[in-house]
This record gives structure tokens, C-alpha cells and sequence, in this order.
């Protein structure tokens, strides 16, 4: 039976393959701009910074995936629901080229985890700049950097250097989190092992299958994103 739901396995893996990448893009893109909010000196950006932080990062991944899948859109009257989160050309594009039978709700997994992980990597990203010794600080303005210059050269490589093996355990953990996504019937690869046994009643073989494949994805990122580190420490050099 378990070769029989190969297919719909590798789909489900797939997805939650492409899940974790944009995710984990998503919370990179946003999680340093907010790491440096909570660096400034400047109160009303603290503010904004401290605010998503606290926020994000409090409140469950399972609770944000589903409020954005559920609540958000019923926060609208019909008509505007159907046209602003299911029916309009950008949804409808998203689920051609995905296959998806309701993109939207994948749409709502990815930003339900992509800010709970974001507020988790600003924070990273904030301490490894915390780590960085002040000499270096002192030598860029003394040299005339700008602040441009500084951020790109000195606190970007050196904050996620220093970080990186917290950010790289916190994306690690955005991996297992994509199994959220199912509680929105997005077929990720969780998804796929409980229609698997509902079609088959065998719970132990496939939740076995399902441990050894996050653990295969896991070892798989863990692999990646060391050789990423090992770009970045000698990109530091």
C-alpha cells in the first residue's frame, strides 16, 4: 500500500519543499529589516520593531496559518471575500501554475509562517549584531563609511556570521512547521501521509514514513545550509 501512495507522497513532499523555500526566503526578507528596527536608537522605529517581535513571535504558527486562512477572509461581506482572497487574476495565476485546487489558503500558510519565523530571525539577527566588538564600528566611521557601507559590509556578513547557527536551527524548525499548512487542506507533505490513512487505516506504517521524511529533510537542509556557512565565513575572510 505504501508503494501505491508513492505518487501522492512525492507531490506532498514537493510541496512542502517549495513551502519551506518560500517561507524561509519571506521570513529572511523580512526578519533583518526588523532586526535593525530593533537596533535603533530611534524610538518610533524601536517601537515598530519590538511591536512585530513580540507579536509574531508570541503567538502560535497554528494560530497565525489559520487566521489567515479562515479569519482574515471572513473579516469581509461575500461578495468582497470571494474577490479580494479566491476569485481575483493573481490568486487564479498562483493556482495554475501550482495546481492547487484553493491557492489561497496556501497563500495564507506561507504568511502565517513566514511572520512567526521572520520575529524569531530578527531577534537572531539582532543578538549576532550584538556580538559584533564596537572597534569595528568605530574603525568604519572613523574610515568615512557610510551608513549604507556599513550596514553591507560590516553588520550584514558579521551579524548573520555570528547568528547563523541559531538561524540556521530556527529555518531547520520553519521546515517542520510547514505541516501546519494542512490544517488549510494545503496538499504539503503531511497532508498527503493523513489522506494516505484514511485510504488505507495503516497509521503506524505511514506515520513512520512521515518521521523518516522530515528527518530526511531536515539532514538534507542541515547539509545545505552548512555549506552555506561555510560560503559566508569565507566571504568574511
Amino acid at each position: 500500500m505504501i508503494t501505491e501512495a508513492l505518487p501522492l507522497l512525492a507531490r506532498g513532499l514537493a510541496m512542502t519543499l517549495a513551502l519551506t523555500l518560500v517561507t524561509s526566503a519571506l521570513a529572511l526578507a523580512w526578519g533583518l529589516p526588523i532586526g535593525l528596527l530593533r537596533l535603533s536608537r530611534v524610538r518610533w522605529q524601536n517601537w515598530i520593531g519590538t511591536a512585530y517581535v513580540e507579536t509574531f513571535r508570541n503567538v502560535p504558527a497554528l494560530v497565525l496559518v489559520i487566521i489567515g486562512g479562515f479569519a482574515l477572509p471572513n473579516a469581509f461581506p461575500h461578495a468582497a471575500r470571494r474577490a479580494l482572497f479566491f476569485d481575483n487574476s493573481s490568486v487564479a495565476w498562483i493556482g495554475q501554475i501550482t495546481g492547487l485546487p484553493v491557492p489561497y489558503y496556501a497563500i495564507a500558510a506561507v504568511l502565517g509562517l513566514s511572520l512567526n519565523t521572520s520575529a524569531y530571525l530578527a531577534e537572531l539577527f539582532r543578538a549576532g549584531v550584538g556580538a559584533i566588538a564596537r572597534e569595528h564600528f568605530e574603525a568604519a566611521r572613523s574610515l568615512g563609511a557610510t551608513p549604507g557601507a556599513v550596514f553591507w559590509g560590516l553588520l550584514l556578513p558579521q551579524g548573520l556570521a555570528a547568528a547563523y547557527p541559531a538561524i540556521a536551527t530556527r529555518l531547520i524548525h520553519n521546515m517542520k512547521n510547514t505541516a501546519l499548512a494542512s490544517f488549510l487542506t494545503v496538499p504539503e507533505f503531511f497532508k498527503a501521509i493523513q489522506t494516505a490513512i484514511g485510504e488505507s487505516f495503516r497509521a503506524v506504517e505511514f506515520l513512520i514514513v512521515a518521521a523518516g521524511g522530515y528527518l530526511l529533510l531536515a539532514a538534507l537542509m542541515s547539509s545545505a545550509l552548512s555549506v552555506a556557512e561555510g560560503w559566508l565565513k569565507g566571504g568574511r575572510r
